[in-house]
């Protein structure tokens, strides 16, 4: 199949296709790279694609496996997230008045990644959660999430 070929039956397909992964997706930069993904899989597979049916069809069901792949991936990104920001505190609780807790708490924010210690300290600091959000670039609500998370985290570790 030639490139002016390939042109003709599959691009005309793209706002279908990139609309069908929007839906499966939710998030435009996601459904953009699925179909990516897609188009350079069918470039890859152009020759064996020469009798095609149906390209639509074969576009679809190629999109969708694509869509539930990346699905699990983030899905399961999400959750390792959602376990590692498990239980931190964003203000100091009573219990956090001796030296001895407060080694603790260095000593459990030392064992945090990066972005999970910058959001800890700018939380403890008394940024508002919108202010970490325009600096992380991390949605609000996954800000919540990581220091309600993490709280938890803290205080079955450290407190308890």
């Amino acid at each position: 199949m030639t490139h002016s070929e390939f042109k003709k039956r599959f691009l005309p397909l793209h706002q279908i296709l990139y609309c069908e992964a929007f839906r499966m997706l939710g998030d435009k930069f996601e459904a953009e790279d699925a179909v990516q993904n897609l188009y350079l899989k069918l470039w890859e597979k152009r020759e064996q694609l020469t009798s095609l049916a149906s390209p639509e069809g074969y576009c679809r069901a190629a999109l969708r496996n694509i869509c539930i792949d990346r699905w699990r991936v983030l899905r399961m990104q999400e959750e390792k997230n959602l376990e590692i920001a498990e239980d931190i505190i964003s203000e100091a609780p009573p219990e956090i008045e001796s030296k001895e807790t407060e080694q603790c708490l260095a000593h459990f924010l030392s064992s945090l990644s990066e972005t999970q210690q910058r959001i800890m300290k700018m939380n403890m600091s008394g940024y508002s959660f919108k202010e970490i959000e325009e600096i992380t670039g991390l949605s609000e609500a996954n800000i919540r999430m990581i220091i309600s998370r993490l709280r938890k985290r803290f205080r079955k570790s450290y407190i308890i």
